[in-house]
């Protein structure tokens, strides 16, 4: 089974992500709990950034989760947002 971190970073943007949106914080329980049983699984569309250490994930169809393997069995999760929040990486 696959261990999940986050850094102070992800928190503090998860807060500002899912203030006020129960949808939000719905879709990103969902992901991660897809994330654990199988991280391959198609929906969630994991790719690694180019030219980045940091992966992705889709919450949905316009947010993702971003992310760094730190082992076979551990991910970090580092921020959280809208698809193009990419380009920061």
């Amino acid at each position: 089974m696959l261990k999940i971190s986050r850094t102070k970073r992800f928190d503090n943007e998860y807060k500002k992500f899912v203030k006020h949106n129960l949808y939000r914080a719905e879709s990103i329980i969902q992901s991660l709990s897809l994330v654990i049983k199988d991280p391959q699984h198609p929906s969630l569309h994991i790719e690694k950034l180019q030219g980045a250490h940091i992966w992705s994930m889709r919450i949905d169809r316009g947010n993702r989760i971003f992310f760094l393997w730190v082992d076979k069995g551990t991910i970090l999760l580092v921020d959280i947002g809208s698809h193009d929040k990419y380009r920061k990486y």
